[in-house]
């Protein structure tokens, strides 16, 4: 016993774990109440309200997958809690076990290889092992694991794809995997169970929980292309997948023509959308058609949680972090996120123009957010989960890509507002999945610079290269909105005014001598220059036009005094190789 704390033993596994006042887990190690003795084993559940972590599933050192390579390799266990949980989830209902099982299958609990080695029915499986197949994992003669396969009517060890495809006398697919993923997806789900609606909205006011409306006026959208054949693709899909269909709702898929069967092959509801943008807006015209409520999620998400606390006192980063570690953690489903967003933007208080457009946090670790208010409503927010109330307005289709910030920037004009719910987060892909608006970006960044210079044209003096990032863009409403579309310098009338317009003209009046057109755009190659000012001047004008570059960009000189930006810095930027100019079609 210690001090504000006491010591319980579980007698299903004999683990010793401290139970900690206040802290009220679904979990046996973490609850001070008496623990019964198990009558059969079944998946350990923990987490819960409390921020404490179960063990995961896979990819962690201390990953339940960890403790079955522990067993088998005979090293000492990295983990108890997770050799616990491994221990009480029943074979059948490892990923590895086979989904489907003729009458004259064999037992894979007595599974071993030609060398008598004992084989594990393993945690993981692959997307494209079929489902009446088993997927084990067994010790190697230098001490490792080796992952290996058994069909599912003889005692027989495969060690290879090309093997299986050989014995089936066929070539493999996501297809034939699919279903397997399903239950991967599942089981990695039970071990951080999402909180029930009936605790997690009881956050909201009661005014709010008025708006929390059923499932079925959800239209779930999911836009996705050439996803559904690649092996990380297939993984992905199956998880935000599961996640719907366990929340109770069926989404649509919004793919390329060219993939069309092969989502449809894994057994989803998908139709042809096009492109992103022109898939995103067949979206929002297929929830007005219905009279739903348009949900918009990327194909690479999951673990969506909300966060609930006090304030930090302590705004410095340490004090941040321990806000968010002592804050009270929901894990939730996406249908759940959506619902609660929705209810915050039709609760909004009477007399205030509602928003239309609401979404979670921009990154997947809400822990800066501490020394800010719970939710905003002029910051930008993340397309990767969006929910569109009966919005009127569509993505702008020249863009290709970073077409969010201009649909949130649309609806700040329109209705004053967006909703961002800070502590609301998820874990999503944005640069490393394959497909999608992965393939439209190139290496040089210049597709990038192409839609930035659309979106700097569209909203001068609201949206600005970002400080630090190549190729990305920061948000900044003015506090008085009607201006985000103007561009000060062109609106200057004054005696002053009157000058800066008089030097830019001679400027552009320069540049055209100079065989500069004006409306080309300013494109950073991957060459870099030495000079920290000068680099970080390249990064300030990237996807700007020429004209709005010597009229509106300030820059800092050598001497770190802001500046503008001028022509004879262009033809400096050009001839050195930092930067060139394009011309962009719309």
């Amino acid at each position: 016993r210690t001090k504000g704390s006491t010591w319980i033993k579980s007698t299903a596994f004999g683990v010793k774990r401290r139970a900690i006042p206040g802290r009220c887990c679904r979990c046996a190690f973490y609850s001070m109440a008496k623990v019964a003795p198990m009558k059969s084993k079944k998946v350990l559940k923990l987490g819960g309200s409390s921020g404490a972590r179960a063990p995961r599933l896979t990819k962690s050192k201390d990953s339940i997958r960890k403790a079955l390579a522990n067993l088998v390799t005979g090293e000492k266990v990295s983990s108890a809690l997770a050799n616990a949980v491994m221990k009480a989830i029943p074979l059948t209902e490892r990923a590895g076990y086979a989904l489907s099982r003729p009458k004259n299958a064999v037992d894979p609990r007595k599974w071993e290889t030609i060398e008598h080695v004992k084989v594990h029915i393993d945690f993981c499986r692959r997307p494209w092992l079929p489902a009446d197949w088993c997927q084990g994992v067994k010790r190697t003669k230098g001490g490792n694991t080796y992952t290996v396969y058994q069909p599912p009517t003889e005692y027989r060890t495969l060690y290879h794809r090309w093997q299986i495809e050989d014995y089936l006398g066929r070539k493999l697919s996501t297809a034939d995997g699919f279903t397997g993923q399903l239950k991967l997806a599942r089981l990695a789900r039970e071990q951080q169970p999402w909180d029930s609606e009936a605790s997690f909205f009881k956050i909201l006011s009661a005014s709010e929980r008025a708006h929390v409306i059923a499932t079925d006026k959800f239209h779930f959208c999911i836009v996705s292309a050439r996803r559904a054949q690649t092996t990380e693709g297939a993984r992905d899909i199956s998880v935000v997948q599961s996640a719907f269909e366990d929340a109770g709702a069926t989404p649509t898929w919004y793919v390329d023509a060219a993939s069309l069967d092969d989502y449809r092959s894994l057994g989803l509801k998908a139709k042809v959308g096009g492109k992103l943008t022109p898939a995103r807006n067949m979206a929002l015209d297929d929830a007005k058609r219905m009279g739903k409520v348009c949900v918009q999620c990327s194909d690479d998400l999951s673990n969506w949680e909300y966060r609930v606390g006090e304030q930090a006192k302590d705004r410095t980063m340490d004090g941040l972090n321990a806000a968010h570690k002592i804050s009270r953690r929901f894990c939730l489903s996406p249908v759940m996120a959506a619902k609660f967003i929705l209810a915050k933007m039709r609760g909004a208080a009477d007399g205030e123009k509602k928003p239309r457009l609401g979404g979670g946090y921009i990154i997947g670790d809400c822990s800066r957010t501490w020394a800010s208010d719970e939710f905003s409503h002029r910051h930008f927010v993340l397309g990767d989960f969006l929910v569109a109330d009966s919005s009127p307005l569509r993505f702008d289709e020249n863009l290709t890509l970073k077409e969010d910030y201009d649909f949130v920037c649309s609806h700040i004009e329109k209705y004053g507002s967006v909703i961002r719910c800070n502590r609301l987060t998820f874990t999503a892909k944005h640069y490393s999945n394959i497909g999608g608006a992965v393939d439209t970006r190139d290496d040089a960044g210049i597709k990038e610079q192409e839609n930035m210079a659309i979106l700097f044209e569209k909203w001068p003096n609201a949206i600005f290269p970002h400080n630090t990032r190549k190729n990305e863009v920061m948000l900044r409403w003015p506090n008085d909105g009607s201006k985000a579309t103007e561009v000060k310098a062109r609106h200057l009338n004054d005696a002053k005014g009157l000058q800066v317009r008089k030097t830019i003209d001679k400027q552009l009046q320069g540049a055209r001598t100079k065989g500069i057109d004006a409306k080309a755009v300013i494109m950073r190659t991957s060459k870099a220059s030495n000079s920290p000012y000068i680099s970080k001047r390249c990064i300030k004008i990237a996807g700007h036009s020429v004209e709005a570059a010597l009229s509106t960009v300030q820059v800092a000189n050598s001497q770190g005094k802001a500046c503008k930006y001028s022509l004879q810095d262009l033809k400096y930027d050009i001839q050195k190789g930092f930067v060139e100019l394009r011309m962009i079609k719309k």
